[in-house]
């Protein structure tokens, strides 16, 4: 029976009980399909309440039959497999020490034994960490053993299946959903316990035959991990009745990093006379990875397919397997000046962390090196910070708000940084006045407008009392002239300082006489003396490229600076700020001034 009333939009129950209502009206077999109390009326619920359920069960099942529209981690999970991509696990938190061994009688050697424990703590809490390999110590000093150390986070657990083929079902899967995979070892014990093989994990097929010693690694459902071994073919099947004996870390993620201080449980081979010192506390744990950014990671993984080859191959592969990367730049050497050709660079920004650490950097290479071409070699570089310092004016109506003018400052303050987390505080990014300028606009009704200035600069943090040259990029075009920042004493000129400026220093000469730096728009670089308002140009100290935007400073000597270091100050030709290679952009709050002026704006009414 045709009928044009029938609607196929809105699924829940009310509109599906009205479009099955308006279907039936064309039947003049019913006639009370609008009557609540009818029997035909209690049919149209049931069948509205059938249909309802059957559109959302359809649905949510049409949802996570794809990676991109899937709600639940295991079906995420699921489609990860088939992406060739194994989700991140837990990562141990490491330290590197010092362990010296003070034997209390003559001995040839030091057994460090793997999975040898220390204690440390990280406020209230207390964590084991442990060696991950054995280490035998020889040749003392004055019967002194020493040795560097890394240490991880978490005690060495087992897991043991046996092998049955007649159970087509059998998988093998850590019980543990904290395991650091990365600690993972596979032993297969055959012959009623005569022979021991132990397995390596690997993550491809290439390079492998039927007797490859290896086991591969993939999610499970509830955020476990499940081992795979080989089908005879592309790695080595154990036999049947074959004991497999997982060993693995445990890890407490994240908690555990910045602990400093550690301490030996017992003793080691049998010597309680142990010392102990940090080299570097520990960092680089981390929890298991999101449903989000498995979502995320998944297709750019196997876009990789396991090698870096462009520049986005090094940014994925490093950003997925290290998750304490918070952000990473990676570019080609053609792209310096002079070209570097064969090179690719690579800034890598840790997570609460200033710099990068050197044992990060070479876990990094050791990662990356079997991953690229012959020919390119990894380079990596530490990224460098340039901020701005904002002065901000706002003016309110204060007609319009019950709010203070130190409310006012509180709220533009906070939309700056948070437009400083939302869009800056990364590699490759572009700073857009307009928009700044109205997220500043936006913090409260009342604001009527605010005249916003921004200088980019660069800190330098010199060694005192030693001759220092530098050169810095800040990687965009200099404004030239149009302006007077700076009055020179004694002087006609009116250009001075007006692009470049910096805070203030003093020099060996006296340390109470301050400094600056000035430019004189034609490419040469001052120091001037502070007199009260004014400065007094002393010498020569470097120059100024306005177009590639790099300042010089030649064989200076600095006696101290204010706060953290000496900032440049740079106006840019663009209020617009795009950065490139291993350039942050950033806000920090001690640059940021708000000045707050309320003025009266009466709403005039006219009467209609």
């Amino acid at each position: 029976m045709a009928n044009t009333s029938i609607q196929l939009v809105g699924l829940d129950f009310n509109s599906i009980k009205s479009n099955l209502k308006s279907y039936l009206k064309n039947n003049s077999a019913f006639k009370d399909v609008d009557f609540e109390g009818s029997n035909i009326n209690v049919l149209i619920d049931l069948l509205s309440y059938n249909t309802y359920m059957n559109a959302f069960y359809t649905n949510m099942v049409a949802s996570e039959m794809f990676i991109d529209t899937a709600q639940l981690r295991d079906s995420v999970t699921s489609h990860a497999k088939m992406l060739n991509y194994t989700p991140r696990s837990f990562v141990s938190s490491k330290a590197l020490i010092n362990l010296s061994v003070t034997p209390s009688s003559n001995v040839t050697n030091v057994l460090i034994p793997k999975g040898t424990t220390f204690t440390s703590r990280v406020g209230s809490n207390t964590y084991t960490f442990s060696t991950n390999e054995s280490l035998v110590l020889t040749n003392p000093n004055n019967n002194v053993y020493k040795t560097q150390l890394d240490i991880y986070e978490g005690n060495y657990v087992t897991d043991s299946f046996v092998m049955n083929y007649s159970n087509t079902t059998q998988r093998f899967v850590i019980s543990n959903p904290t395991v650091d995979v990365s600690s993972l070892g596979v032993t297969v014990v055959e012959d009623s316990g005569n022979t021991f093989i132990d397995y390596n994990k690997t993550e491809t097929l290439i390079g492998l035959n039927s007797q490859s010693k290896v086991f591969f690694v993939q999610g499970a459902e509830n955020q476990q991990y499940e081992i795979i071994f080989g089908d005879g073919i592309f790695g080595r099947k154990p036999k049947d009745g074959a004991v497999i004996i997982a060993e693995y870390r445990n890890s407490s993620g994240e908690l555990p990093n910045g602990a400093a201080t550690f301490l030996n449980d017992g003793n080691i081979d049998g010597h309680a006379n142990v010392t102990i010192t940090t080299i570097t506390i520990s960092s680089g744990g981390s929890i298991n990875e999101s449903t989000e950014s498995i979502k995320y990671n998944a297709p750019r993984y196997f876009q990789t397919q396991g090698r870096a080859v462009t520049t986005k191959d090094y940014e994925t592969l490093l950003s997925i397997n290290f998750p304490e990367i918070e952000n990473i730049s990676a570019y080609g050497g053609e792209q310096l000046v002079p070209p570097q050709f064969g090179k690719v660079f690579i800034a890598v920004d840790v997570r609460n962390v200033q710099g990068t650490p050197y044992n990060r950097i070479r876990a990094y290479q050791d990662f990356i090196k079997d991953k690229t071409p012959v020919s390119i070699e990894a380079v990596f570089v530490d990224p460098e910070f340039s901020y701005l310092k904002v002065d901000c004016n706002v003016k309110y109506n204060i007609n319009a708000t019950n709010k203070l003018s130190n409310d006012i400052k509180t709220l533009v303050s906070s939309s700056i940084s948070n437009f400083n987390i939302n869009n800056l505080n990364t590699f490759s990014l572009s700073f857009y006045y307009s928009k700044f300028i109205n997220s500043i606009d936006e913090s409260d009704n009342s604001i009527l407008g605010n005249d916003t200035t921004v200088k980019l600069y660069k800190k330098i943090v010199p060694q005192l009392q030693k001759e220092s040259s530098f050169s810095i990029s800040y990687g965009v075009s200099f404004e030239r002239e149009s302006g007077v920042d700076v009055i020179v004493s004694g002087s006609t000129e009116s250009h001075y300082g007006h692009t470049i400026s910096s805070s203030a220093f003093s020099i060996n000469d006296n340390p109470a006489n301050r400094y600056i730096f000035v430019d004189d728009t034609n490419g040469i670089l001052y120091l001037a003396k502070l007199t009260g308002t004014k400065v007094e140009l002393k010498n020569i100290v470097g120059t100024v490229n306005y177009l590639d935007g790099i300042v010089n400073i030649n064989k200076i000597t600095f006696g101290s600076y204010e706060g953290s270091g000496v900032k440049i100050y740079a106006k840019t030709l663009s209020k617009d700020i795009t950065t490139t290679k291993n350039i942050i952009l950033s806000i920090i709050d001690e640059d940021v001034n708000v000045v707050v002026t309320p003025v009266k704006v009466w709403k005039i009414l006219k009467n209609s």
